[in-house]
């Protein structure tokens, strides 16, 4: 099975486990840290698009081995 390169907001919360307020508040901070690279974050309609070597900064507790574990 073919890993995403790329996550939605409903899948970075039921990944990391935080909430939307969390997520909003960090969102705010990466997009500061990550604006010259448009590869790694960009906004398509109206969702957000992380890639996902990118989610360690929404969960620093949270180490993410495997993503994809079915």
């Amino acid at each position: 099975m073919k890993q995403k390169n790329y996550f939605e907001f409903k899948h970075i919360i039921e990944l990391t486990g935080i909430s939307e307020r969390t997520f909003r508040y960090r969102m705010k901070a990466i997009k500061e840290k990550y604006k010259d690279q448009p590869e790694l974050l960009f906004k398509k309609r109206h969702s957000w698009r992380i890639h996902h070597s990118l989610l360690f900064e929404f969960n620093h507790k949270y180490q993410i081995n495997n993503t994809n574990k079915n």
